[in-house]
């Protein structure tokens, strides 16, 4: 989906524009919805919903590794996380694949 396709007057296209695709991804790799839409909230002094940055991760198709501490990453491990219900998530798996290619 290209910018033109984002409404206008929306968040998603204030952040594309003043903050730049390349910088909103590197903070929704490293901090994921949640924490990256606080800390852009608190730079722009505007509020940022975390909904805001999951919208920009689909519509963009980003992927981060899994965070492993996380119970998601836990119950992967144990065998009770389907992998295939995280498409925006990469696991451990997913990378020796790659890597094996």
């Amino acid at each position: 989906m290209d910018n033109k396709d984002i409404r206008k007057n929306s968040m998603t296209q204030k952040l594309l524009k003043n903050i730049g695709e390349k910088r909103l991804k590197e903070l929704w790799v490293r901090y994921g919805m949640y924490k990256s839409a606080e800390l852009l909230s608190l730079e722009l002094q505007e509020y940022i919903s975390f909904s805001t940055m999951r919208y920009l991760s689909q519509i963009k198709n980003w992927r981060r590794p899994v965070n492993r501490l996380s119970p998601l990453y836990k119950g992967y491990l144990a065998g009770n996380v389907d992998p295939s219900y995280f498409k925006h998530l990469i696991f451990e798996e997913e990378t020796q694949n790659e890597q094996s290619i």
